[in-house]
């Protein structure tokens, strides 16, 4: 029986773009741009899109079209490196894990929406402190006497300050306030009730993990329904998002402020360049909006008929989740700018991190919006769709990667996707605690850095130096009957190797350990991260070794090289003569 495929060519495109751009590109390109200079990082972005994203994209599409296979079995070609695929299925299993808790808290602020007033728009709730700042704070209005003062409030989340106000003796009022703003409270005490540290898990947060539990049945009816179904749900998941951003884009921008908003995302501050620090960034970005080194690009494009164009589609999907990234920071800017307007301070002040940015920043801003609650619903709503287009994808690569394993479970029915999806929901409860926010953070930080990087340099250097770009060439030639540009075959074998390597190397130079907040993770949670961190990266010695010891020869030097060449299981060994061409048959036979 043939591997599943694709209904249609629409369909598997609009799935890896609804996985690309997902919830990190409505929080966490903005917050890239904030923190490095807003334009400078926009351009570096770009770059990096172009130089490392491309050939790396372009990489994965041909070999998972080519194999047929999902993220482990793909690696016949070179099997001394499987380990990447299985480390690809940990990172993928790692995010999982925590990234549905993402839709569960967005189901919560979903609801409270509809109240009649949002409840972290003011104070006086259950939940609020005696030093809470309400929306009215914030936009506290002028003295009646100050006709040409202007308000300077400063007023930053996580952030605490002294209480005073005054004229400051050139004609401005200046106010400052002590304590929380009625936001950053409704997310700490009400949403997480948070605990003290990790160290004090405390109770499961039971209204919260309800939320989860339907978070897992629609993944699960999402799952077992197979590509053809899920293919057809992107249409929605993907189309309403785009709509609502432009809603968002152009109601941003009729109000006053906006434009200063847009021209600090778009303004390169040139010295920002400079700085090490932001092209590490943003080739991180570049790597992590694409999903590359995820396995989730192999496993798409191994639903693919055998002779469709990869360099086509590599070209159109990097260019629109480009394009996005830079039409979500126009209508995200647009707003914070209007906020920023109306508290009197510079955009960057709300230079939030990662989850601050989505669940404290995001709210605040709609409820400074004429009809909070329908801007707030509107914004829930898009984040719930870009996660239902993050979260599939990735369980789809345990998935696949456990039946290839197990080619038995493919007849059990929905037993493989029970086998992959329980698990994860009773993690799901490690988060649900009162400090399952710091735990949370500490998988967030570490699961990624540094093994995307490693296996993306992996993947670069295997390809290209032992599995060799001449077979690489042969093997588009006979799916789609072209070559590629020479370009792409110099970025794969020397430029994004050597580029990768470096970033690497800078990354962990500058390594600094993880925080929440003003709270500093005690050194042996530092160790549990670390532990993360290589847990993906410790099947590539293992299987290495294993492989060639394995394999047959009189010396090390025979078993290695004959372990490097691709095994028998390697080549398009599943798909039907329907999808290959004429050439590509007379090729193979």
């Amino acid at each position: 029986m043939g591997r599943e495929k694709w209904h249609s060519h629409v369909d598997y495109m609009l799935t890896i773009l609804g996985y690309s751009v997902g919830v990190g590109g409505m929080w966490k390109f903005p917050y890239m741009c904030m923190r490095n200079g807003g334009g400078a990082f926009l351009f570096l972005f770009l770059v990096f899109s172009v130089i490392g994203a491309i050939p790396c994209v372009f990489l994965e599409m041909v070999i998972g079209q080519y194999g047929q296979s999902g993220p482990v079995r793909v690696w016949n070609l070179c099997p001394p490196f499987k380990g990447i695929g299985l480390g690809n299925v940990l990172i993928s299993m790692f995010f999982s894990t925590y990234y549905p808790v993402l839709f569960a808290w967005f189901f919560f602020y979903l609801y409270f929406s509809f109240s009649a007033q949002i409840p972290w728009a003011h104070c006086g709730n259950s939940w609020n402190t005696p030093s809470c700042i309400s929306q009215s704070d914030v936009n506290v209005g002028m003295p009646g006497n100050a006709t040409n003062a202007t308000l300077t409030a400063s007023i930053v989340p996580g952030a605490l300050h002294n209480a005073s106000s005054g004229f400051n003796g050139t004609g401005n009022w200046t106010a400052t306030v002590s304590g929380m703003t009625a936001a950053e409270e409704f997310w700490r005490f009400r949403v997480l009730d948070i605990s003290d540290g990790l160290q004090y898990l405390g109770d499961i947060r039971w209204p919260i993990f309800g939320c989860l539990v339907i978070t897992y049945v629609l993944l699960f009816l999402f799952l077992f329904q197979g590509i053809k179904v899920s293919g057809k749900v992107v249409y929605v998941t993907v189309g309403i998002p785009y709509i609502l951003i432009t809603v968002f884009l152009i109601r941003g921008s009729l109000l006053p402020g906006s434009a200063d908003g847009i021209y600090y995302f778009l303004y390169p501050k040139f010295d920002k360049l400079l700085e090490p620090k932001i092209w590490v960034e943003a080739c991180n970005y570049a790597l992590y909006s694409l999903g590359i080194s995820w396995g989730c690009l192999i496993t798409l494009a191994s639903h693919n008929k055998f002779n469709n164009n990869c360099f086509r589609d590599v070209l159109i999907i990097v260019a629109a989740d480009v394009v996005t990234a830079v039409y979500v920071g126009f209508a995200f800017f647009a707003i914070m700018g209007h906020v920023a307007h109306l508290r009197g301070v510079a955009v960057d002040a709300f230079q939030s991190s990662g989850f601050n940015l989505g669940f404290i920043v995001y709210p605040e801003a709609v409820a400074s919006l004429p009809l909070p609650q329908l801007w707030s619903a509107l914004t829930f709503i898009t984040l719930l769709f870009l996660g239902i287009d993050s979260q599939v994808p990735c369980f789809e690569i345990t998935i696949t990667a456990l039946v290839e394993q197990f080619p038995r479970l493919e007849k059990t029915g929905c037993l493989p996707h029970i086998l992959v999806l329980l698990p994860s929901l009773v993690m799901g409860l490690l988060y649900m605690c009162r400090g399952g926010i710091y735990v949370l953070t500490l998988v967030d930080w570490f699961a990624f850095f540094p093994s995307m990087l490693v296996f993306a340099m992996l993947e670069c250097f295997v390809v290209s130096w032992c599995y060799g770009t001449n077979r690489l060439e042969k093997d588009i030639s006979m799916m789609w009957g072209k070559t590629v540009p020479k370009a792409m075959i110099i970025s794969l074998k020397y430029i994004c190797p050597i580029l990768f390597l470096g970033i690497f190397s800078y990354s962990l130079y500058s390594y600094r350990p993880p925080k929440y907040g003003d709270y500093v993770y005690p050194d042996w949670a530092t160790g549990i991260g670390w532990v993360i961190s290589f847990a993906s990266l410790v099947p590539l010695p293992v299987i290495f070794i294993l492989t060639v010891y394995g394999t047959e020869g009189k010396t090390l030097r025979e078993k290695i090289k004959k372990a490097l060449e691709p095994n028998k299981h390697w080549g398009p060994s599943t798909f039907g003569t329907e999808d290959c061409s004429g050439e590509a048959l007379e090729a193979m036979m």
